[in-house]
């Protein structure tokens, strides 16, 4: 570990770590990490400056050696870049080869049926329409992410 942050440090390889409350989903090296944060799509290669932002519920694809490619569908969440190591905190991240699309399918019209069984002007249900408004977005996403970029 002492020898990855040394090689963080004088700029010859860029790490990444996506990061959820369960589990990390993703920690090695990258040449380069797509994400789309609160200004936008930010492409990070090794010695970016440092940056401190939101990431927003998209895609997050990481380049390795050789061109090899990871993608994740993933949440809003945190994203930081230092030393030549990228952090996405995200609440769920889904490798793009297992997002099941029925089940996502299924999953945003669950919460859009919940959703409607709750008056719009219940202050008191206000909490529980965002999770479900949440719960939608993050479908959508593994949908769109799944049909963007599996491979046929």
């Amino acid at each position: 570990m002492a020898e990855a942050r040394e090689q963080r440090r004088e700029g010859r390889q860029l790490f990444c770590r996506l990061i959820t409350p369960e589990t990390t989903v993703f920690d090695g090296e990258a040449r380069m990490v797509v994400a789309r944060i609160a200004d936008g799509e930010i492409g990070v290669l090794a010695d970016h400056m440092p940056l401190v932002s939101t990431v927003e519920v998209g895609a997050v694809r990481i380049t390795g050696d050789g061109d090899e490619r990871r993608v994740f569908a993933t949440s809003d969440g945190f994203f930081k870049v230092s030393e030549n190591l990228v952090q996405l905190l995200v609440e769920e991240a889904v490798p793009v080869e297992e997002i099941d699309i029925t089940a996502a399918e299924n999953r945003i019209e669950e919460a859009e049926r919940q959703l409607s069984q709750i008056p719009e002007d219940d202050e008191e249900a206000r909490a529980e329409r965002r999770e479900l408004e949440r719960t939608i977005r993050m479908g959508e996403n593994l949908v769109r992410v799944a049909r963007a970029y599996r491979e046929s």
